[in-house]
């Protein structure tokens, strides 16, 4: 009942009739016009990253939102993937060593990426490990190493630059 309501009010009533989502590990965003999901495993960095991302793309005038950190439900709408923020986690981001802490959030947002957060670094990544398979659909993917193995600047630009091919796959 929860989810009809949150999906079918405002400017989300499109995504009514949707497969029930399924809760995944991660953090969702927005950044610009992409809708991203972080993933890795606890400990791996996606909250400071996260919140990092969220600052640069904020800092550079372009739109920057968490959807939810830690838990996302994903909902197939048949030709696309949303990400929709439980309520009990809407807005909101662990900071470890200060705690939890608030964000500007959209409710939902489509996803057009995945960022892995993984264990190594590889110099030159395979073409076939630049997507993955979420409930049917192909979505570009970019794998990060995990805090401790790179530092964020360099976390950063790898999800910077994964973003940026993202937008150009996606342009018409």
């Amino acid at each position: 009942a929860r989810f009809l309501q949150l999906c079918c009010r405002g400017p989300a009533n499109r995504l009514c009739g949707m497969n029930k989502p399924v809760n995944v590990h991660g953090t969702g965003l927005v950044l610009g016009e992409l809708g991203v999901l972080l993933r890795g495993p606890s400990g791996a960095g996606k909250s400071v990253l996260s919140m990092a991302l969220l600052d640069r793309w904020e800092g550079r005038g372009q739109p920057a939102f968490l959807v939810a950190d830690d838990r996302v439900d994903i909902a197939d709408e048949g030709t696309r993937l949303v990400m929709l923020a439980p309520p009990q986690l809407a807005g909101l981001i662990e900071l470890r060593g200060r705690g939890i802490v608030s964000r500007p959030h959209r409710e939902w947002a489509q996803l057009h990426l995945v960022i892995d957060l993984v264990p190594e670094l590889t110099r030159m990544v395979e073409e076939e490990d630049l997507q993955t398979e979420m409930f049917g659909h192909t979505l570009p993917r970019a794998p990060v190493p995990q805090a401790g193995v790179v530092g964020l600047g360099h976390q950063i630009l790898l999800v910077a630059e994964a973003a940026a091919q993202a937008v150009q796959q996606a342009a018409p």
